[in-house]
């Protein structure tokens, strides 16, 4: 049916046209061939709120993370906990977090910024394969880190060689891919195993679209 994974992929986008769909997402567990982010509203509104900012790095959110939970921290208590050394700290993460009004300082500790915050998306994933479903289940199990819901894609020729059972056995959904897309396990939606990982597609969403809006201005 399909001669490239791409071609697969752009099936699926159109399939899945009503719904926010972004492109590979990087989220350390791999860069996912396409995710749905259903809380559509909730982020449009987010992103508009964000005026562009986003958190560029892991360590980013690790760190503003560690400082919202808490009520002012200092760099040497963050650098035995997050395992960063202090410079890393003081002169590129916490910066970075300033510069924005993520944290504040005050004499020697640090504070979350008042008015900034993460979003929480609700993600489904999927990973897009002809037909080597083993290699695209394997994948697709990584994106339960950051994954509400999770997909394995497949061209409708060769989607009957998947064993059914290993789907059910990780929670993982199948989807048949050829002129109709076929849902034929639908997986249970579970909280993600890496809430880091997860703020972190909300933040390479805001960072992709951003990028793609300021191209268009520039053409």
């Amino acid at each position: 049916m399909f001669l490239s994974e791409k071609e697969l992929v752009n099936r699926l986008i159109e399939h899945y046209d009503k719904y926010f769909t972004v492109q590979e997402i990087g989220a350390g567990y791999g860069i996912s061939d396409l995710l749905i982010i259903r809380n559509k509203t909730e982020l449009i509104r987010f992103m508009e709120n964000r005026n562009g900012t986003y958190l560029k790095h892991l360590d980013d959110i690790r760190v503003f993370e560690y400082i919202r939970k808490r009520n002012g921290v200092t760099l040497d208590e963050m650098m035995e906990k997050l395992y960063i050394s202090k410079s890393k700290l003081r002169y590129s993460i916490v910066k970075r977090l300033e510069e924005i009004g993520a944290v504040i300082k005050k004499e020697n500790f640090y504070y979350r910024g008042s008015n900034f915050k993460l979003f929480c998306p609700n993600v489904t994933a999927f990973e897009a394969k002809l037909e080597d479903w083993k290699k695209g289940l394997a994948q697709a199990i990584r994106y339960q880190r950051f994954a509400d819901k999770s997909y394995l894609a497949l061209d409708e020729k060769f989607v009957h060689r998947a064993n059914q059972e290993e789907f059910l056995k990780y929670n993982i959904g199948l989807i048949s891919v050829g002129p109709r897309v076929k849902e034929i396990i639908k997986p249970i939606s579970q909280r993600p195993l890496d809430p880091i990982m997860r703020y972190k597609v909300a933040e390479e969403t805001i960072s992709k679209i951003h990028f793609t809006c300021e191209k268009l201005h520039l053409t």
